[in-house]
């Protein structure tokens, strides 16, 4: 049997997301990809479609200074440790963060509880509805 080799994904976000809804793509493969290609309008989108955030909001949240933010909408998507890893990579190439020690906010991220991501994500909608 053939090895198997894995297709790149498409540049497009909106199909990508497709493929992860019809289960032909695992959201955390879509989301590593992305984020190891520095795509962060596509991250944004694929966690804000998951959250019900809008792309911007998830963008702030990815590009802001402390790493709460970005640690609660991801957790909030439900994307697991390795995904949440290439985002980490993400902001520290965008941000050279120097302070944040990258295996505390992993494990921040590992022991904040979904309930609480989830009412975050609330309270930043909220914030966004005029």
């Amino acid at each position: 049997m053939p090895p198997m080799t894995r297709q790149p994904l498409s540049a497009d976000p909106a199909g990508v997301l497709e493929e992860v809804t019809r289960g032909y793509v695992l959201l955390d493969d879509a989301v590593t990809a992305f984020a190891d290609a520095d795509e962060v309008a596509a991250v944004a989108f694929l966690v804000g479609s998951r959250t019900g955030l809008p792309s911007m909001v998830v963008e702030r949240a990815l590009g802001a200074k402390s790493s709460g933010p970005a640690t609660l909408v991801c957790r909030a998507a439900g994307l697991g440790a390795n995904a949440f890893s290439a985002v980490l990579r993400l902001r520290r190439r965008r941000l050279r963060e120097d302070g944040a020690n990258p295996a505390h906010v992993l494990a921040d991220f590992l022991q904040t509880p979904m309930e609480v991501a989830h009412g975050a994500v609330a309270m930043m909608n909220e914030t966004e509805e005029p």
